[in-house]
């Protein structure tokens, strides 16, 4: 049921195994070894489980859409260790008939706040048959310059129900043909937490360990990557303050050049 009101929820907890890190990672495609060398979990594997509880709690009408998300890591998260998940449930806005929900997450490991992640979720009209919103043009360019090492892949649907097993998001927009195609989408697509890993997946890739102990994701999702979608996500140089240094990163279809997540990923340098 959709909360009208302000409200805290206890979500429980979860346990960072090896086999159900390994079983994410395997899900998002991401190989990158420093998960292994560092015995840290990827900081968007605690998001996505938080998130995946919070859906199941907030029973959030089929077709709800992801908008956007924010990830602070305050410390990392231990491979084996236990999280215990809390909610702050924003009151519902609404804007020209759209009703827009905002959850923040706190996770916390061995009794101290290990990750914070905030979501906006955006709720259709209960006729899933009508549009929520027309899907973003196509951008001008079908590419982009990338200073990071670009991450490439291709959406299948084998891929969507593993993720779909591992983070608890079970939309059936991602999941179920006949009702995504009565959707704005007009068929499948994939969960905005699992395009946004590859922006992850990238920065582990470039700047290892310290990445892991304080990313920090600030993005929109801005269009949807369709089963069979070949994408690849991109990051730029933006700006070094006071001990944070940031980049501007993006998702986006290597064929078509659609934008699909467009933001910005920081880490505390002195964490290396």
């Amino acid at each position: 049921m959709v909360l009208e009101t302000e409200r805290n929820l206890d979500l429980g907890s979860f346990y960072a195994t090896h086999d159900k890190v390994n079983d994410y990672l395997a899900s998002v495609g991401d190989a990158t070894p420093i998960y292994q060398e560092t015995g840290l979990a990827p900081p968007l594997y605690s998001s996505a489980s938080a998130l995946g509880f919070l859906l199941r709690e907030l029973a959030l009408p089929h077709g709800a859409i992801h908008s956007l998300q924010e990830v602070e890591t305050v410390k990392p998260v231990a491979i084996g260790s236990e999280v215990k998940v809390t909610a702050f449930v924003e009151k519902p806005r609404r804007r020209a008939g759209l009703e827009f929900i905002t959850v923040t997450c706190t996770m916390k490991s061995d009794g101290d706040v290990a990750l914070i992640s905030k979501s906006t979720v955006l709720v259709p009209p209960k006729d899933v048959s009508g549009t929520v919103a027309a899907e973003p043009k196509a951008a001008d360019s079908a590419s982009i310059s990338s200073e990071l090492a670009v991450i490439s892949k291709e959406i299948s649907q084998e891929q969507l129900h593993a993720y779909a097993r591992v983070s608890g998001d079970d939309n059936p927009l991602h999941l179920d043909a006949e009702f995504a195609a009565k959707t704005q989408f007009g068929g499948v697509i994939a969960h905005g937490m699992l395009t946004l890993a590859f922006v992850s997946e990238m920065m582990a890739q470039s700047h290892g360990r310290v990445w892991l102990e304080s990313a920090g994701l600030r993005v929109r999702f801005k269009g949807a990557a369709h089963l069979g979608a070949k994408v690849f996500a991109w990051g730029n140089f933006s700006k070094n303050q006071d001990s944070v240094r940031s980049y501007s990163v993006g998702v986006q279809n290597a064929v078509n050049g659609q934008e699909l997540i467009a933001g910005t990923a920081s880490f505390n340098m002195d964490e290396s």
